[in-house]
């Protein structure tokens, strides 16, 4: 759960630094923002979200046009470890 969390937290830096603008408004920026704010907040695997990362993932890269965001890394990964849990 923690090695999530890190990842999550990675994710809220890039956003926070390479987004800062587009998280004061509605859209998939801010939706990955508040699903990571949330995963942080559970204690446990069994309390996460059900979050269908690959759509996340794909909205993400349609409305930034970034395909090579590290954004896109870090969500592969928490993808990874919660499908494992």
């Amino acid at each position: 759960m923690e090695e999530i969390k890190q990842h999550c937290e990675k994710v809220i830096q890039i956003l926070c630094s390479d987004y800062s603008m587009q998280l004061q408004y509605s859209g998939i920026i801010k939706k990955i923002y508040d699903v990571m704010q949330q995963i942080i907040s559970c204690d446990n695997v069994n309390e996460l979200p059900d979050i269908h990362w690959n759509s996340i993932a794909r909205c993400f890269a349609d409305e930034t046009t970034d395909y090579q965001s590290p954004v896109l890394f870090e969500i592969d990964k928490i993808a990874k470890l919660t499908e494992e849990k």
